[in-house]
């Protein structure tokens, strides 16, 4: 029995990183918002690209649906009693109390046979997790509010060589960034986690020029004859992401969803922006730590927004539009059966070759691959996304128009 812990949040900070306004474009639409009902009134917006512009429309509609999901039993989700946990798998509250920390919560997790524990940090309000159970393989994590994307690329290679780490990453979301790490080995785990911790508290990006500029950006000449340019490790990956039709597609949705909270910026680096912060706002700026992200109201009514995107040269530039309606599901986040549910209906609807939804889309000839993700319930509040690509410019009201009218169909005669 083994433990795993996890650094949750701090109540203070020494350290500095990049600010998100400084990595980030404005919103491309602003809407007045009031709260709508969930089923009853859906806002739809649609995503138009074509002749190098990428067009979002968005119009009102009603559903009723009447099928509906009947409430999962209780059973389903509910924990087992409590087991005692085996000897020298907790940490008792004497040793939390020399380490300076009280015991805020204990539960037992009936889905993965593991007893949590939350500790709280008395000065600093800093807040461990405790999560004990009989896996050998032990886990340590620390996160913090979307700080930006500057791994210390060297200390990642070395411990890639030279550690018997069973898992070793880190993963940018955005609203947060996670740094974990795994291994079996006792030794070598604590070792991971030293090497993580100095990573995260002490970054050399923000004391180092040279770092900042390798990882951020910098100006680049190889040829006196030719243009200088901009180059970094953080600049080159945005710049590749923009480039990419797909990606432009979910980032505009996402921020027209979003216009006044952090989801409406891009938390990754717009590249026309990155060039222009200095190394001393850099260095001055502390990351926030609260780990609130404030919610967005629903639209009160639909929006169509109208965006470029590089079409390339080939082919007819008037059929590379990309048509997505986007719904905002929810001014809150679901509860986990609304959750689970939504899942469900997801995966009937899009997720086979049989799929109604994906099934009707294809075989409608006005488009030749599915776009939008489906349900997205990975932030604070759900959305769900559905589109067509290479449309032409005279069908981009008729994929709208078909998604709708299947929607309401499949609400009102069930999907199988």
């Amino acid at each position: 029995m083994e433990r795993a812990a996890l650094l949750r949040s701090l109540s203070y900070s020494t350290f500095s990183f990049v600010p998100r306004a400084k990595f980030s474009s404005s919103s491309v639409a602003v809407a007045r918002r009031n709260h709508h009902r969930l089923i009853n009134n859906l806002t739809r917006r649609s995503l138009l690209r074509g002749d190098s512009r990428l067009h979002l429309s968005l119009s009102s509609y009603s559903l009723q649906f009447n099928k509906h999901f009947s409430s999962l039993s209780p059973r389903a989700v509910a924990s087992p009693s409590t087991p005692s946990s085996p000897e020298g798998a907790e940490v008792s509250n004497e040793v939390a109390e020399k380490l300076g920390f009280e015991k805020v919560s204990e539960e037992f997790i009936g889905e993965c046979k593991s007893k949590a524990v939350l500790f709280k940090h008395k000065k600093t309000g800093a807040e461990v997790m405790s999560v004990s159970n009989d896996d050998e393989n032990k886990v340590f994590g620390i996160v913090f509010r979307t700080p930006p994307k500057y791994p210390l690329k060297e200390q990642f290679v070395e411990l890639l060589k030279g550690s018997l780490n069973t898992f070793l990453n880190a993963f940018t979301y955005p609203d947060r960034t996670c740094y974990p790490v795994a291994s079996t080995n006792t030794k070598d785990f604590y070792n991971l986690v030293d090497v993580y911790l100095d990573a995260v508290f002490f970054p050399k990006c923000v004391e180092d020029f040279q770092t900042f500029q390798q990882e951020g950006w910098h100006f680049e000449l190889d040829n006196p004859s030719e243009d200088i340019t901009y180059k970094g490790v953080v600049f080159n990956e945005m710049k590749g992401v923009y480039s990419q039709p797909d990606n432009i597609l979910g980032r505009a949705a996402q921020q027209a969803l979003f216009p006044d909270n952090a989801y409406g910026v891009d938390s990754g680096g717009d590249p026309k922006v990155i060039p222009k912060l200095t190394f001393e706002e850099f260095k001055q700026v502390q990351p926030p730590n609260e780990s609130i992200v404030e919610k967005q109201k629903l639209f009160s009514e639909p929006i169509r927004i109208i965006e470029k995107y590089p079409a390339g040269d080939a082919g007819d530039i008037k059929k590379k539009n990309m048509v997505c309606l986007n719904w905002l599901l929810s001014d809150k986040p679901l509860d986990l059966e609304t959750e689970l549910a939504l899942g469900f209906l997801d995966h009937l609807m899009l997720r086979t070759p049989a799929s109604p939804l994906r099934k009707i889309l294809l075989e409608s000839g006005l488009g030749d691959a599915i776009v939008g993700g489906g349900i997205e319930d990975e932030l604070l509040q759900p959305q769900f996304s559905i589109g067509l690509k290479n449309v032409s410019e005279d069908d981009t009201q008729k994929v709208e128009e078909l998604i709708m009218d299947t929607l309401k169909k499949l609400a009102d005669e069930g999907i199988f």
